[in-house]
């Protein structure tokens, strides 16, 4: 299951990962890959794994337990080395309060990394006129943990 509560499985194999790696929690492009251990990245203990010093992406650091190539997916905007689904795109804004926390998922699916609080907002302004204040915080939750 992926981090935004997808069935969906992940490109790799979660066992073969090490427990603090970004793929553990992140989808495919919601990280970098750097080719091992270096000072540009430091391990995160708020987060649970490591992040880059200057853009604070995640970052994992064993290309070869993950399985893809070291690349700059998240902060430099490469392309996924493989065919990944985002999944269906958002959509207009829902109207039942079931579908909420799906629709903000979507949004972060197919927001860059450096928009989410953007979007989200925007989001948060369009909920707030349809749905209790509750509904709202509980779909932004299940958002943000998309990304983590």
């Amino acid at each position: 299951m992926t981090a935004n509560g997808d069935d969906m499985d992940p490109p790799w194999d979660e066992d073969d990962l090490c427990a603090v790696c970004p793929g553990q929690v992140h989808d495919p492009g919601r990280f970098d890959i750097a080719d091992g251990l270096g000072p540009a990245s430091r391990y995160d203990t708020s987060r649970g794994y490591r992040r880059d010093l200057k853009s604070g992406v995640p970052v994992c650091v064993h290309p070869e337990k993950i399985g893809f190539p070291a690349g700059r997916y998240a902060s430099g905007g490469e392309s996924w080395p493989a065919d990944t689904s985002e999944g269906p795109a958002p959509g207009p804004l829902p109207d039942r309060a079931e579908g909420l926390a799906a629709w903000m998922t979507a949004l972060v699916r197919h927001t860059n990394p450096g928009q989410v609080d953007q979007v989200l907002a925007t989001a948060e302004q369009a909920a707030a006129g349809r749905f209790p204040p509750a509904v709202v915080v509980d779909a932004l939750r299940a958002a943000l943990a998309a990304v983590g």
